[in-house]
């Protein structure tokens, strides 16, 4: 008997059974408007995330092969290898490799050692105090780092840092923040939050059944931390570090205020030095070459930063029964090491920020006496409200901040979206692209951006808009993979329902999905304009005397003018700003507790 299975045609699927008249509804199928409309956003939006992702790589590699000095890239006829000639041919390039190396490294091993020593004392360990504690090591996440190098800067010098000058009285050593070993120790300190964020969840879950197997048979402390406990973390802590690495590199606050009045370079903060010289004309064609080894480089990180990533399930020790939290007994070192933690913190979190304060209520840089208190003043505070062009420069940072932070995010939605439910062809791939641009520093994406809108006919150069571009840019790869983690925790039963019935895409994206993750999407905001607020290397390069910003005019202030009374005002100015916007994102909202 033949079989007439493949004869039988389903019946139309429809939305309802009908009218009165038996006529039937609207067929969910191809060609409806709303399938078109929503194709034609997925084709506009994927050319813009191309063009913000691939044509500042493109034109950094052009300008490199250039042979252009003080010309502009687009100016020099043909293509040649000349720049990287002169690059690798340079007395320079040994020398500032070199310290960029030894900074990087330094920077590395102060942040791997203060941060895998607090998250095992914080999270293993009976240390008093904890809870404060673990929220005093995220509390300089809030300080754009910017303000960071600054507050050190003033707290550090040897002439009147109150931190130099006790270390020199107690210890007879003299301390002096304007060196290598100054660089290395804050951007150390620096990345200690990022890193603990990494690091700590990783010593909160082991399972501490592999220490006690191991004290059972008589092992020490530090037997158990060297055999048990450090290699379990390992993946973790090379995963941080490898990220720190990238961010040490394209770091450029801290190189260049605490290492080039010393004639400390690294390849960022020559980069920046090549495109805006203190004398003489710009150096677009080393700038450029420079850019693409740092590219380089910052790209072979991101992968081993991935692959460790990807390795870390071998570590896996975590089980779903018979786990029990518990802690290790610091005995007798249970109170040095309090004391030890709480003199870090003081130094670390609470030193800068006061000294900070201190300073722009001063009528002039001076250290702390007793006496002093009776001449504070807030006229600083009025001569930065009273600055020429004030009111221009909060517009322009409120511009910029908002339009970058809201359209990164209505972008990485799109894009998180599109690539897990694999919305059109390509998506995951554009999604994945975007994962260049985290390899690339800030101060070479500025550099490529302003190229781009110095040859392209787009009148956006010398306003606020090119420093949106460029941050929406920068933030938009860590953006949508915050928005990606938020949407793997979510069941897919719902938004299968809603297609069922012919909801359109649009529909179930702004009914269903966004208020599902409203509260990631919420945090993710609020991230970015923190993060925008402090951008100090792009906004530098893309400035003019139209759209100048907070952080430009701290710069300035600090800088050029040596005025570090005003400057600490416009920087406690940017931390009030930044450590609110820190406080909304870690306030505990209602809708997350359901």
């Amino acid at each position: 008997m033949a079989d007439t299975r493949s004869a039988v045609k389903p019946p139309p699927v429809f939305l309802g059974s009908g009218g009165d008249d038996g006529t039937p509804r609207r067929r969910i199928g191809r060609g409806r408007p709303g399938l078109r409309a929503a194709s034609l956003v997925h084709v506009v939006l994927a050319v813009a995330v191309g063009y913000l992702v691939l044509v500042p790589l493109a034109i950094l590699i052009y300008s490199s092969f250039k042979a252009s000095k003080t010309e502009l890239p687009f100016e020099v006829h043909g293509f040649s290898v000349g720049n990287y000639v002169r690059v690798f041919s340079s007395s320079g390039l040994a020398s500032v490799s070199l310290h960029t190396a030894i900074y990087v490294v330094g920077s590395l091993a102060v942040a791997v050692l203060v941060t895998v020593t607090l998250a095992y004392l914080l999270e293993r360990t009976d240390l008093p105090g904890r809870r404060i504690l673990s929220g005093l090591v995220l509390t300089p996440m809030a300080v754009p780092v910017t303000v960071t190098a600054i507050a050190w800067a003033l707290l550090a010098n040897k002439s009147t840092g109150p931190l130099a000058l006790l270390i020199h009285r107690a210890f007879g050593v003299q301390v002096d923040v304007y060196s290598m070993a100054g660089m290395i120790l804050v951007t150390g300190i620096f990345g200690v939050p990022s890193m603990y964020l990494m690091v700590a969840p990783a010593f909160a879950r082991l399972n501490p059944e592999l220490e006690e197997a191991a004290a059972s048979f008589g092992a020490p402390t530090w037997i158990r931390l060297r055999r048990v406990v450090i290699p379990l973390v390992t993946p973790a802590v090379s995963a941080a570090g490898m990220l720190l690495v990238v961010i040490a590199l394209e770091g450029f606050a801290i190189p260049a205020i605490l290492g080039l009045p010393k004639g400390i370079f690294v390849y960022s903060s020559l980069i920046q030095y090549s495109l805006q010289p203190v004398t003489g004309y710009a150096d677009y064609g080393r700038a450029s070459t420079y850019g693409v080894l740092m590219l380089l480089l910052s790209i072979v990180m991101v992968l081993v930063y991935r692959r460790r990533l990807r390795d870390a399930n071998r570590f896996q020790v975590v089980m779903g029964k018979g786990y029990r939290a518990t802690r290790t007994s610091l005995g007798r070192w249970r109170l040095p090491l309090s004391v030890l933690v709480w003199a870090y913190m003081a130094v670390a979190v609470v030193m800068p920020v006061l000294w900070l304060v201190w300073t722009s209520l001063s009528p002039f840089a001076r250290s702390f006496r007793w006496a002093y208190l009776g001449d504070l003043t807030f006229d600083n505070y009025r001569g930065m409200v009273e600055t020429p062009g004030f009111g221009g420069i909060l517009v322009n940072t409120a511009e910029v901040v908002l339009v970058t932070a809201t359209v990164t995010i209505v972008v990485a939605t799109w894009l998180s979206v599109a690539a897990a439910r694999r919305q059109f062809p390509g998506a995951t791939f554009i999604f994945e692209a975007t994962f260049l641009v985290f390899a690339i520093p800030s101060v070479v994406l500025g550099a490529a951006v302003l190229f781009v809108y110095l040859y392209l006919p787009i009148p956006i150069y010398g306003t606020p808009w090119i420093i949106t571009v460029a941050l929406i840019t920068r933030f938009l790869p860590r953006t949508s993979r915050m928005v990606q983690t938020a949407l793997l925790q979510l069941d897919d039963g719902l938004i299968e329902s809603a297609r069922t019935t012919g909801a359109a895409p649009w529909r179930v994206t702004t009914r269903i999905l966004v208020p599902l993750l409203r509260p990631a999407l919420a945090r993710a905001w609020l991230w970015v304009f923190a993060m925008a607020l402090g951008e100090l290397p792009i906004a530098l390069l893309l400035t003019s005397a139209s759209n100048r910003t907070l952080v430009v005019l701290l710069w300035d202030q600090f800088s050029s003018r040596a005025d570090y009374p005003a400057a600490c005002a416009v920087a406690v100015f940017l931390m009030c700003i930044s450590m609110t916007v820190v406080l909304v994102v870690n306030r505990r909202r209602p809708e997350e507790n359901l």
